[in-house]
């Protein structure tokens, strides 16, 4: 058996991918979907994970493949739990990969070492085409697995089943998420003007350390797409949050520019927030008028909830693939090698 500590490896044995901060003894991983990879020649590959003290809704998921194939979930209960990742028949040659389908805002997980019986190997490199998907729940595909009106648990919360990561298994795309369940652009959905992604956008895993910030040189996306306004629109019948809301929502665009300025931006919305659309597409328009270039607007249809169904008072999947597709097509029209 060979011990591998998590935090000492290269990116050559354990690829992780994702915004993660490196924390004393072990790599956290917050965002929804991070993720990491290993090449192992093995017959069985064990994780010690760390988590929070989380409430029971909110422990963390992930999910287990071997050579692409799903095989197992976990969830941590315990803050500290010792797991079986995959066990073959014999050593043999597996490319392992484990995903955190549920978000940082909710809690995070912590990996401390890998035990292999066996030996980790060179993960290939992703030469994939970037994309960074930023939004709320429902980039987080929160409630994916709900009833149409359950309680709340992030257990009924899959990364996977988003729009965001449909399109990214698609189009083939080597993919990071930025999205926070409630979260707005000016306030959240409780009208709260903390709670916002461009408060949090600067900071690699603000959830978990309020300090570091991530260097945009890390992973420099080709393709950015937007999903905000749904948890404001609650609030935007004052006239002070319509405002702060385009302006903010303007402010943020140009630090997504020039923290990326090669990236195709493109802001969507509608599925949750009928008519509000248009507010997006009015900030586009001036940003564009300044001059600033590859940046686009793609409205969405409302919900279907009576063909399609609710999950936790959310898109259900029939929805988010809906919209995959939607987004997919308009995406192949200013990135036709897609």
């Amino acid at each position: 058996m060979n011990k591998y500590l998590a935090y000492r490896e290269p990116a050559e044995t354990i690829r992780f991918q994702g915004r993660v901060l490196r924390d004393r003894d072990m790599v956290v991983m917050g965002y929804t979907n991070s993720c990491f990879t290993l090449h192992v020649s093995a017959s069985c590959v064990r994780a010690l994970l760390r988590t929070g003290e989380n409430d029971p809704v909110n422990a963390p998921g992930l999910r287990v493949y071997v050579d692409d194939e799903a095989i197992t979930e976990i969830v941590l209960e315990k803050t500290e739990t010792e797991v079986v990742l995959a066990r073959f028949p014999k050593e043999e040659e597996h490319t392992i990969r484990v995903v955190k389908i549920t978000e940082a805002a909710m809690s995070f997980v912590g990996v401390v070492f890998l035990d292999v019986d066996g030996l980790l190997l060179t993960v290939p490199s992703d030469t994939r085409t970037k994309a960074l998907f930023i939004g709320d729940s429902i980039t987080c595909g929160y409630g994916v697995h709900g009833a149409p009106d359950a309680e709340y648990t992030v257990r009924d919360e899959d990364g996977e089943q988003s729009y965001a990561a449909i399109i990214a298994r698609d189009m083939n795309l080597n993919a990071e998420w930025v999205s926070v369940s409630g979260y707005g652009i000016f306030v959240d959905y409780t009208g709260n003007p903390e709670n916002i992604i461009p408060r949090i956008f600067p900071y690699t895993n603000a959830f978990y350390d309020k300090e570091t910030r991530e260097d945009y040189s890390r992973f420099d996306p080709e393709l950015i797409i937007v999903n905000l306004g749904t948890n404001d629109q609650g609030s935007l019948d004052k006239p002070f949050v319509l405002a702060g809301f385009k302006s903010r929502y303007e402010s943020f665009l140009y630090t997504l520019r020039i923290a990326y300025p090669k990236a195709k931006i493109i802001c969507v919305l509608g599925t949750l927030a009928p008519g509000i659309y248009p507010y997006v597409q009015e900030v586009i328009d001036r940003v564009k008028e300044a001059g600033m270039n590859d940046i686009y607007g793609f409205g969405l249809p409302f919900h279907d909830f009576e063909h399609d169904g609710m999950a936790s008072g959310h898109p259900t999947l029939i929805t988010h693939t809906k919209d995959a597709k939607r987004i997919e097509e308009f995406i192949r029209t200013i990135m036709p090698d897609l």
